[in-house]
């Protein structure tokens, strides 16, 4: 109720805007050869499940607050269903405030989150996944204030903690590691100056502490970042520049960016060169490029950076690539086709760990709420020391959408 008297607080004082409820029901039947990427042992499994969500929302002039959850109901059978929960499964709960004042800005976010290492998302899919039969727990909480927003001189602050908790079962890194909790806080200072009217620079300081469960004591970097940025009709030209000190050593990086705005998509490309804390140096970059299509839309991307790993804070060269496409057949039929790839390996150890995800499905909408999902999957991974797992997937799914506005 408290929550509910705040949302319609901040609906009134601003005069605009309102209270939005939506829910979201997906009932949904899946079958995999070998949902955990196990590559000794793969098991099958078969999965129905209800997932219910659902989000409240509230925007005035000046702010927004959304409220968003949810869980699913799911019971489980075939060879590998006593290494996976059933019953309530997948809780989450997030909250997002944004706040506008005329020269300074306040953005909060938070979120407490929980699910099977084998619900792979795909619009998560990183160059180091961890694989198993584990269940991740993520708790997230960030908070970014701006002030001198549209003056020739501005600053910014940004803090964020993050910990993540396996627990049920198994949970596998790179090289076959056992993975463990860990917690990881950050704090960026930031200065930006207009140089004239098209051209400004930017600066940030940044301090990183990373601990692990199974590890005494913790590890830190501190980073410096600048950018010079040319505003330019069709896009901004970019100059960055990269250092940060970690226990192994520095790294650094240098890279010249351009976005280019197209009648119906966008273009963005970056080029350089990192330097590894070992001194080693690598080609690193990325390309991004989306459009509208008269028959759908593509999106692709590519990207190679030096990263430090989420799993234990070691130094990575991370080379991802994905393309989706979809193709309106009809106005009420939609074919989907994407394409994941991506490779981690530590610099130091020279182990790397792959993976790849291939998807086709196809969506009809039924109602204006009403949508009905198949598809087929192929997921695979291969690390230098466990070796290579692979997994086929089919999924159907009906989902129904709810929204209700005060």
């Amino acid at each position: 109720m408290a929550i509910l008297i705040l949302f319609t607080n901040l609906a009134q004082a601003g005069g605009t805007g309102g209270i939005a409820l939506t829910l979201s029901v997906e009932t949904s039947v899946q079958g995999y050869s070998n949902p955990a990427l196990n590559t000794v042992n793969p098991q099958r499994l078969n999965q129905t499940s209800t997932a219910f969500r659902f989000g409240l929302f509230s925007e005035t002039r000046s702010q927004h607050l959304a409220l968003k959850g949810g869980l699913s109901l799911r019971a489980s059978g075939g060879a590998g269903a006593g290494s996976v929960a059933d019953g309530a499964v997948d809780p989450f709960l997030a909250i997002q405030y944004f706040r506008q004042a005329r020269d300074a800005s306040l953005t909060f976010d938070a979120s407490v989150k929980e699910a099977d290492l084998i619900q792979m998302d795909a619009t998560a899919f990183g160059p180091a996944l961890p694989i198993g039969t584990a269940r991740r727990r993520q708790l997230s909480a960030e908070l970014n204030l701006k002030w001198r927003e549209n003056a020739p001189l501005g600053f910014g602050i940004l803090a964020a903690s993050e910990q993540v908790k396996y627990k049920g079962g198994t949970a596998i890194g790179q090289g076959g590691q056992v993975l463990s909790g860990t917690t990881r806080q950050r704090i960026d200072l930031m200065a930006r100056l207009d140089l004239n009217r098209v051209s400004q620079l930017t600066t940030t300081l940044g301090y990183r502490v990373f601990n692990q469960e199974t590890v005494t004591g913790r590890r830190e970097s501190y980073g410096f970042d600048t950018t010079y940025q040319i505003d330019r009709p069709s896009g901004p030209l970019a100059f960055k520049y990269g250092y940060v000190s970690t226990e192994n050593g520095h790294r650094m990086h240098a890279m010249i960016e351009r976005s280019i705005s197209l009648p119906d998509g966008a273009f963005r490309v970056g080029a350089g060169i990192g330097r590894t804390a070992g001194g080693d140096r690598h080609v690193i970059g990325h390309l991004n490029y989306h459009a509208a299509l008269p028959f759908g839309g593509v999106e692709t991307r590519l990207k190679r950076a030096l990263a430090s790993s989420d799993q234990d804070d070691s130094e990575q060269i991370n080379t991802e690539f994905g393309v989706g496409v979809h193709l309106d057949v009809t106005p009420l039929d939609r074919l989907l086709f994407r394409l994941d790839w991506a490779e981690a390996g530590n610099t130091l150890s020279g182990l790397t760990t792959m993976n790849r995800a291939i998807a086709v499905s196809y969506a009809r909408t039924l109602t204006r709420d009403a949508t009905f999902n198949i598809g087929l999957r192929r997921r695979g991974i291969r690390d230098t020391v466990t070796g290579a797992g692979r997994s086929n997937e089919v999924f159907i799914s009906l989902t129904r959408n709810f929204e209700t506005r005060y």
